[in-house]
């Protein structure tokens, strides 16, 4: 950095975390820079979210990143670029001291998306044409067993019908899944008020993660998809969810969210942003209890 006359410049290449913890690490990176005074140049190039056609960074296929570096003529500046694999390799801490409305500050400066991710989800939400409150549900499944116990869908179920029970003012509800089966599950359990999903490019049929089956499917697609969801279930009441950096940044794009926390990460993955989350007054932590 002192080489890039101040200039902090990172490639990440990563083939193996998704898109919502890599955005989790620039989050990272753009709080380190405000607090030391350094101008950010990050790129992200590992080929999970990667479509030649559009350029080799992928974070640029989603957001109108700041024109600060630009502004400055930080390109000009940059000698060296630190280049890793993992958020380890920056030498930075994994629970930065951010808040949620620090880190949804920062995202609104540098990370904005651009026009066409936000006519998508205008025009998917005026679609559904709901008078009324909609309260949303993630559920992570999947390969996230790794990080955290997982939930059945009977519990999540519960959760929801209970919450619709005792909350007549809710209109419709929003599902959001990794896995075909859950939504197909939500959608004929729920029968009193309409259930609206994204029609996304992927979703597994399998069990296993269709986002990360390198070589399968277009890279960008499935960055629409995990981004879309996300400002789709930023907009709902209330979001009913298990552990994932993708409805974490549910809250990162709506603060105010109110949130049900059906599980929490192990002790060794409970990270930003869901350490956060799950100390705010407006996050219910609802866990399953077991047999």
């Amino acid at each position: 950095m002192q080489a890039n006359e101040g200039v902090c410049s990172v490639e990440i290449k990563n083939k193996s975390v998704g898109f919502f913890a890599q955005l989790t690490w620039c989050l990272c990176i753009l709080h380190h820079c405000e607090r030391r005074g350094l101008v950010p140049d990050i790129r992200l190039t590992g080929d999970v979210y990667l479509d030649p056609r559009r350029g080799p960074n992928w974070l640029d296929y989603y957001f109108d990143l700041s024109t600060l570096t630009i502004a400055k003529g930080a390109a000009r500046r940059v000698r060296y670029t630190k280049k890793i694999s993992d958020f380890y390799g920056l030498g930075l801490p994994v629970a930065p001291a951010m808040s949620i409305n620090e880190g949804a500050r920062i995202a609104r400066e540098y990370l904005r998306p651009k026009p066409h991710i936000n006519m998508m989800v205008d025009d998917f939400w005026r679609s559904l044409n709901v008078d009324g409150p909609v309260v949303g549900v993630h559920f992570r499944g999947t390969d996230k067993a790794l990080e955290a116990p997982r939930v059945s869908r009977e519990h999540c179920l519960d959760v929801l019908q209970r919450y619709l029970r005792n909350d007549n003012s809710i209109k419709a509800v929003f599902v959001a899944s990794d896995e075909q089966e859950l939504v197909d599950f939500i959608k004929k359990e729920v029968t009193d008020i309409p259930v609206y999903s994204h029609n996304d490019h992927y979703r597994s049929n399998d069990h296993q993660p269709a986002h990360m089956k390198i070589g399968q499917g277009n890279g960008y697609e499935k960055g629409e998809d995990a981004l879309v969801n996300a400002l789709l279930l930023s907009k709902c009441s209330t979001l009913i969810r298990t552990t994932s950096f993708l409805s974490a940044w549910a809250s990162i794009f709506n603060p105010g969210l109110n949130v049900i926390l059906l599980n929490t990460p192990y002790p060794n993955k409970f990270w930003f942003p869901e350490s956060e989350i799950f100390s705010t007054r407006n996050t219910k932590y609802c866990p399953e209890q077991p047999p």
